[in-house]
């Protein structure tokens, strides 16, 4: 969401593609390749999606108590 929100990502924060988000993963957060190809291909997975050539809308990854939490 912060990269949607500072216009990384598409600011509506659908159709991205799970591979460019392992781009942009790197390049924003200096993340390693290894890290940032592991987290949306394991999503990819998770939604039964081709990490190569699938998309996805934020709003799916959302899980309460799964990665956020109640303030």
């Amino acid at each position: 969401n912060a990269m949607a929100n500072h216009g990384i990502l598409p600011r509506d924060g659908r159709n991205i593609p799970f591979a460019d988000l392992s781009r942009k993963m790197q390049a924003t957060y200096n993340f390693s390749s290894t890290y940032s190809f592991f987290l949306p291909n394991y999503a990819a997975q998770f939604m039964k999606r081709s990490y190569s050539t699938g998309t996805f809308d934020l709003h799916e990854l959302d899980k309460h108590n799964g990665i956020e939490h109640d303030a």
